[in-house]
């Protein structure tokens, strides 16, 4: 097996185990915490506090490894491996609703969300190895293990009982933990080789790799344009930040799709099995519009593919408002292949092809941030709104907003000059 293989993958691997762990202690938070006694409204408040918080970890541990050359992004995953082991067999033992279990359950959300970051970054630091590792095969293959373990998810739950949920959230984190490990060893070997060989050219920071004057002026450039403000970034940028409400729109419409997915399951008469066979449906068709990104950017503008993302989260959102079966409410889901699939890749290509690099930086954070606002959002008053009426005005009020989303995405956008 070449090295390129094998890192790739690694990376898979780590990517799949990741997205499986997502689907338990993300997907499935509302049928655990149901199960423990606890309301809506409260479901909601602990996946926004852990948003929240986990952008603020992620700040921290970011400053950490900037500063401590000998800390990589692996180094930070085992970490935070360890302490969501730590934190997820806390939740298997508690087992009980309580302040504790609110606590340990909000944290272990901290952790796995301040995860991802450093996950998608770590296809950049297996690179340094002089191999390409290629992250939209990855991430594909995360989608893949996620639709499987929600199909297996609803089954084990329903005949076990909600503690499966933890359980199986150990059991994922066990083998996480193996391929890193492993990841680690062959990383450390193929640089080896390298260096040997004399092929590596291993650059960690701008300061080391400019070797010429040239080098030196390249780099001090790249960080100057790092050091732009926000304020500048909105002056320079004001319709991309009004893009970006859109952004915030559509995922307070997608974040109630994902995290009170039992409620709407259950509203039209299906249970936790038939929940399983939506997330596994769901997760499944995100995967074609990631492994056949390159092709379609090669035929459409971003541009284009923005809009036509932004519309079918509308689609989607009204097709599973409407449906009065478990039938439809799995045709719906067709949507996720041009809806959420396509927008990730979308807007972080539409991003690098409209800004500098500088500006580049600060305009994927603030799409981030718009997806984390727009998520904190819709678990806060989608758990309220659930309490007080009832899943179908949810889903009309999640209409709504993502079909303004949707609008704002599809005027903003084509007044930006995009290259």
């Amino acid at each position: 097996m070449s090295r390129k293989t094998i890192l790739n993958l690694d990376y898979a691997l780590i990517q799949g185990t990741y997205w499986t762990f997502y689907v338990v202690a993300g997907i499935f938070v509302s049928v655990y915490m149901l199960g423990k006694g606890y309301s809506n409204t409260s479901i909601g408040i602990v996946i926004a506090v852990g948003n929240v918080m986990a952008v603020f970890l992620q700040g921290i541990i970011a400053n950490i490894t900037d500063k401590v050359e000998k800390i990589n992004n692996i180094t930070v995953i085992q970490g935070l491996l360890v302490l969501l082991m730590v934190l997820t067999v806390g939740v298997l033992v508690i087992d009980v609703k309580s302040v504790i279990l609110t606590i340990v359950y909000t944290v272990l959300i901290v952790v796995h969300t301040a995860l991802h970051p450093f996950v998608n970054a770590l296809s950049f630091t297996l690179g340094e190895s002089g191999e390409y590792v290629s992250f939209g095969i990855a991430r594909s293959i995360g989608s893949f293990c996620a639709a499987v373990m929600g199909l297996a998810m609803g089954y084990l739950v329903t005949d076990f009982g909600v503690n499966m949920i933890p359980l199986s959230g150990v059991v994922t984190l066990i083998f996480m933990e193996a391929v890193l490990l492993l990841t680690r060893r062959h990383y450390k070997m193929i640089c080896a080789a390298q260096r040997d060989a004399g092929e590596l050219a291993h650059v960690r920071g701008f300061s080391e790799a400019a070797e010429t004057a040239d080098d030196v002026e390249e780099a001090a450039a790249v960080c100057e344009f790092q050091s732009i403000s926000f304020s500048e970034f909105i002056r320079g940028n004001f319709r991309f930040v009004l893009l970006s409400t859109g952004v915030v729109a559509l995922f307070f419409g997608n974040v109630i799709l994902e995290n009170f997915t039992i409620q709407i399951v259950e509203d039209i008469g299906g249970n936790t099995e038939q929940m399983g066979i939506v997330i596994f449906v769901m997760a499944l068709l995100e995967m074609p519009a990631m492994l056949f990104f390159d092709k379609l950017k090669e035929k459409f503008s971003y541009v284009f593919l923005l809009r036509v993302s932004a519309i079918f989260f509308t689609i989607k959102i009204v097709m599973i408002y409407l449906a009065d079966s478990m039938f439809l409410l799995y045709a719906a889901q067709i949507n996720q292949v041009l809806g959420y699939g396509l927008m990730f890749p979308a807007m972080v290509g539409f991003i690098d092809s409209i800004m500098s690099k500088g500006e580049a930086v600060r305009g994927q954070a603030v799409f981030t941030t718009a997806i984390t606002v727009g998520s904190v959002l819709g678990c806060v008053f989608g758990g309220r709104i659930l309490d007080v009426f009832t899943v179908r005005i949810l889903l009309l009020i999640s209409s709504v907003i993502t079909l303004i989303g949707t609008v704002i995405i599809c005027a903003a956008v084509k007044k930006i000059k995009s290259v």
